[in-house]
C-alpha cells in the first residue's frame, strides 16, 4: 500500500488519539506521550516503521518522537519562500520540547481532567543537583531520583533537569491528573484543588538556600541542621550552621539573594539553568498550541501563587542567571513569543 501523505516538512491533524512513540518508529517502543484528537502538529519528514493496518509511514516528529501516519489526516506542506526566513517572534515559531520517558517509572493517576489541560504549575524539587559538596553537577540523574520519589510517594509530575531535559513517567497523559500542588486554590478560577486541572512541573533545584556560619557558603535544607520539626535553625545573625562539608553547597557566585516582589519570598536561591528555563518555556508554547482550546498562559502558575501561605517555589529561582521573573513576568514573556 503506497504511503497516505508525501514526505517532508509540514503539519497534520490528528484522526483520533495518537500515541507518540519514543527512539524508533515501533509500536512496542516506548509511549513518549498522547496528541489528542483534532490536535493539528508540526512533523519533520516521514520515515518507514511498523506495518499498521497496512500503512508503514511514521511522522518524524523531532527530538526522537515519531507518531503512526495512518492516525492522522490533512497533512499541510511547509511552504518554502524566497525571503529571508523571519525571527521565531514574528513566525509565531518556538523550538518542540524533547520528552524523556523515565524508563520503569509510573506516577499515581486519580482521573481524567473535567475539562482537558487547562494550565501548568511550576514548582522546584527542593533537591540535589550535584555529585557531592560543590562540585560537578548531576542533573538527569537527581531529576530521575525525584520521578522515582514521585512515584513511591504517589504523586504525579514531570521534572525538568538543569540540562533541560524533560522526564516524564512512562503512563503519561496530559489529560489525566495526580496529586503535586497539595491544598491549593487558583487566584485566577478561584478553584480549589489545582492538580486536577493542571499539569506539575517540578524544576531540579535545591529550593530556598540559607546563609551558613562559614563566609560564602549557602546551604539548601538538607544540609542545614535542622529542629525536632524540620525547620532550619539559625543563629543570631540569620545563619545556619552546615552539617557536612561533603553534602551540597554553593558559593555566593552562585546564588542570588532578592527582595519580596509579587510570588517571589524574600530570601537566597540558585537560579534556574538557562537550558532549564528554555524548556519550561518551550514547554509552556507547546501546550498552548496543542491544546489551544483548554490550555491557558494566563494560568501557567507558581506554587507559591496558589499556594502562597504554604510554600516558596518558584520563587527568586526563576527565570535564569542572567534574569529575574516574577510569574507574572514569565507569562507576560510567554505571551509575547505566541
Amino acid at each position: 500500500m503506497a504511503d497516505p501523505f508525501p514526505p517532508g516538512r509540514g503539519s497534520v491533524e490528528a484522526a483520533g488519539r495518537l500515541n507518540v512513540r519514543r527512539d524508533k518508529p515501533r509500536t512496542t517502543s516506548l509511549k513518549a506521550r498522547v496528541i489528542e484528537a483534532g490536535t493539528r502538529f508540526p512533523v519533520r519528514n516521514s520515515v518507514t516503521g511498523d506495518l499498521v493496518s497496512g500503512v508503514s509511514q511514521w511522522f518524524d516528529l523531532g527530538g526522537g518522537e515519531y507518531v503512526w501516519a495512518g492516525g492522522c489526516r490533512d497533512f499541510q506542506p511547509l511552504v518554502e519562500e524566497d525571503a529571508e526566513r523571519p525571527d521565531r517572534h514574528h513566525l509565531h515559531d518556538y523550538v518542540p520540547p524533547r520528552f524523556k520517558v523515565a524508563a520503569g517509572v509510573r506516577h499515581r493517576v486519580q482521573g481524567r481532567r473535567p475539562s482537558g489541560l487547562e494550565g501548568l504549575i511550576v514548582h522546584f524539587d527542593a533537591y540535589r543537583i550535584k555529585k557531592a559538596g560543590n562540585g560537578a553537577e548531576d542533573s538527569d540523574a537527581r531529576s530521575l531520583d525525584m520521578m522515582r520519589s514521585g512515584q513511591a510517594n504517589g504523586f504525579h509530575y514531570g521534572e525538568i533537569s538543569r540540562t533541560g531535559t524533560i522526564f516524564l513517567p512512562e503512563n503519561f497523559e496530559w489529560s489525566e491528573w495526580g496529586s503535586h500542588a497539595g491544598v491549593s486554590q487558583c487566584p485566577v478560577t478561584q478553584r480549589s484543588g489545582v492538580s486536577r486541572y493542571y499539569v506539575g512541573v517540578e524544576m531540579n533545584n535545591p529550593g530556598r538556600l540559607y546563609e551558613a556560619q562559614e563566609d560564602g557558603v549557602f546551604c539548601p535544607w538538607f544540609n542545614a541542621v535542622r529542629d525536632a520539626a524540620g525547620n532550619v535553625v539559625l543563629d543570631g545573625r540569620g545563619r545556619c550552621q552546615r552539617k557536612s562539608i561533603h553534602d551540597e553547597w554553593f558559593a555566593a557566585s552562585e546564588v542570588r539573594t532578592v527582595e519580596a516582589d509579587g510570588n517571589i519570598k524574600a530570601g537566597t536561591y540558585l537560579p534556574y539553568s538557562f537550558d532549564q528555563f528554555e524548556a519550561l518555556t518551550n514547554l509552556c508554547l507547546y501546550l498552548a498550541k496543542t491544546f489551544p482550546t483548554t490550555f491557558s498562559l494566563d494560568r501557567v502558575l507558581g506554587h507559591d501563587e496558589v499556594a502562597p501561605q504554604r510554600k516558596n517555589d518558584p520563587g527568586g529561582a526563576l527565570a535564569d542567571p542572567a534574569r529575574l521573573m516574577t510569574m507574572a513576568a514569565f507569562r507576560a514573556y510567554l505571551k509575547s513569543l505566541i
